[in-house]
């Protein structure tokens, strides 16, 4: 397919509001991770309060999330994006102020970033499953990358740009940013033109809604089998990268800055994953999905010895391309799979399963590298996040998932085009 197929989902407008939604939301998303670690090791540089802010941050997105599903294929997506946004918003400024007023505390933070985790619950089911209302079946690949990648390529700038404004004026004003981004892009979602509700059947119970959702995904072994490999995986990733990277980085005299760096390396890597994304489209797309995701444990491995700042870097990159591989992958095998009316139920299931094992990894991680330092703990996590990916290629499920024939385009075109 040609650079301009691949481009013409743009000619719809739902899609270009909800890009730029995604955009400016993610302006502010990308730099908010390093502003926050700066900003809690401000007030405790050990791992273990910026585990507690993390975790808090993941906690009610087990709970949330599940409910967030059902309601996406009950109620507007729309609005669900729009009031999670807002409440994102609301908690994000809450955390600026104060930060900015020296009144910050780890129980403080970590319950507005229970609001903001809670929030990106209840709207995560939305949008994952929003995109199928919006264009045509035809031009959900194409959807899915052009989505991640614009979003990817703020990302390369902007945690270094964050870093350095977080070195130079402190980190209120990057987490102030945050919350602006978030109010922003709720204005712009309530002005998409997607059908209120996915299902068109009969009204049925929550619980009912709830049960066939989980049907739907205990029934598909290559699914469920991914999802619990992303128990592991997500888990040691995030303790190893997200929470110890910046204490390995600190307690080597790198700042804020270096940190940033390694972010926009990583975000480097996902906008090179989505231009390859636009041209190469694997058959079998969950043994790709798999196989991409293995480049995760390349920072890891850095991180345990003595990182020099620019092999990090790289390794971040190569990390970065495979995980927008996977992910392109495995949201196109979702949306193809899956009917419209389950698809937000199901990925509920799916998200929590990635998520459940989070605030516990986070925990263990940080007083794990407290105890007996973080070199080991990050050397271990490299080694189960290949082990727990390499596993899955013996699910015969696995292979049998294969690209649909894209269908030619149909002459009318989706609501509010």
């Amino acid at each position: 397919m040609d650079l301009r197929a691949s481009l013409s989902v743009l000619g719809n407008r739902p899609f270009r509001v909800l890009l730029l939604a995604r955009l400016i939301s993610a302006s502010g998303s990308a730099m908010a991770p390093v502003a926050l670690a700066f900003a809690v090791l401000g007030f405790d540089a050990g791992p273990t309060a910026l585990a507690i802010v993390l975790a808090g941050n993941t906690l009610p997105q087990l709970v949330l999330l599940l409910v967030g599903g059902v309601i996406a294929d009950r109620v507007s997506r729309r609005g669900l994006i729009v009031a999670g946004n807002l409440a994102a918003a609301l908690s994000q400024a809450g955390v600026a102020v104060l930060v900015a007023a020296d009144a910050a505390t780890t129980t403080r933070v970590a319950l507005l970033a229970a609001v903001t985790g809670g929030a990106n619950a209840l709207m995560s089911p939305a949008l994952n499953s929003l995109l199928p209302q919006v264009v045509n079946a035809g031009q959900l690949q194409e959807a899915n990358v052009l989505l991640r990648l614009p979003t990817n390529f703020i990302k390369i700038l902007a945690p270094a740009v964050g870093g350095g404004i977080v070195a130079l004026a402190g980190s209120p004003w990057v987490l102030g940013w945050d919350a602006a981004s978030f109010g922003v892009a709720a204005l712009l979602c309530a002005r998409l033109a997607v059908p209120g509700r996915a299902g068109t059947g009969p009204r049925t119970s929550v619980l009912h809604d709830f049960r066939g959702g989980w049907r739907e995904f205990a029934q598909r072994p290559w699914l469920w089998s991914y999802t619990l490999s992303g128990t592991v995986v997500v888990a040691l990733w995030l303790g190893g990268y997200q929470l110890l990277g910046p204490v390995v980085l600190d307690s080597n005299g790198l700042n804020a800055a270096a940190w940033g760096t390694v972010q926009g390396g990583f975000s480097a890597g996902l906008v090179l994953g989505g231009l390859i994304a636009l041209r190469w489209k694997p058959d079998r797309l969950m043994v790709a999905c798999v196989a991409t995701g293995l480049p995760l444990a390349l920072p890891l491995f850095v991180l345990a010895g003595k990182p020099h700042l620019p092999v990090l870097a790289a390794s971040a990159v190569l990390a970065g391309i495979g995980l927008d591989l996977s992910i392109v992958c495995w949201t196109t095998a979702l949306q193809q799979q899956l009917a419209d009316e389950v698809l937000g139920r199901v990925t509920s299931f799916s998200s929590v399963g990635e998520l459940m094992a989070v605030p516990l990894g986070y925990l263990v991680v940080g007083l794990a590298a407290t105890s007996v330092g973080a070199a080991p703990v990050l050397l271990g996590s490299a080694v189960l996040v290949v082990v727990s990916s390499v596993v899955l290629f013996a699910v015969p499920d696995l292979w049998r998932i294969r690209r649909l024939p894209v269908q030619p385009a149909p002459e009318t075109t989706p609501a509010g085009r």
